[in-house]
């Protein structure tokens, strides 16, 4: 009896992880319905990455991500990467992704998330305990980058709302 509960654990962490994953993704996506077109490359204060520009960072760190993790599942099917400065990487991948318009770079974010569901539906149970530890990494700097996002997106909406009425009046 003891496996069977260990394994039904396994799956019910599992399963909501993906839910989790899943429910972060609905978030976004529905942010994106209400962002207005100019808002949508536009960055925030201080800096912050625009809508297109988080879409495709987080693009480019799961599929990194996923890749990564697969070729330590199947070290036969590809070499793992060198040890990489992801500084550089990263702000590579941000100029590339920089030329491309709104609507690739929302579709390399969109298969990149598919991609990642379906690894952590597929291979998770591959994964040793630290790799698991690991995976969370990815999966909380998504989390960030959301969050920011929603902030930098309320910030640019209060801007846009009319001023009060009594303000109005006398203009």
């Amino acid at each position: 009896m003891p496996f069977a509960r260990k394994v039904t654990g396994v799956l019910g962490h599992r399963k909501s992880l993906v839910d989790a994953f899943m429910e972060e993704d609905r978030l976004l996506r529905h942010r994106l319905t209400e962002c207005p077109r100019e808002f949508r490359e536009c960055s925030g204060p201080n800096g912050n990455l625009s809508f297109k520009e988080t879409l495709a960072h987080i693009a480019f760190w799961e599929d990194y991500t996923v890749n990564f993790f697969s070729c330590k599942i199947d070290l036969g099917s590809r070499p793992l990467c060198p040890p990489v400065d992801f500084e550089n990487l990263s702000r590579k991948s941000m100029e590339d992704y920089s030329q491309l318009p709104f609507g690739e770079v929302l579709g390399r974010y969109l298969e990149a998330a598919g991609a990642m569901i379906d690894f952590i539906q597929n291979k998770w149970e591959k994964l040793n305990e630290r790799e698991r530890h690991d995976f969370w990494v990815p999966l909380k700097h998504r989390r960030q980058h959301r969050l920011v996002l929603f902030q930098t997106l309320d910030d640019m909406m209060a801007q846009l709302d009319p001023a009060p009425a009594s303000l109005a009046s006398e203009a």
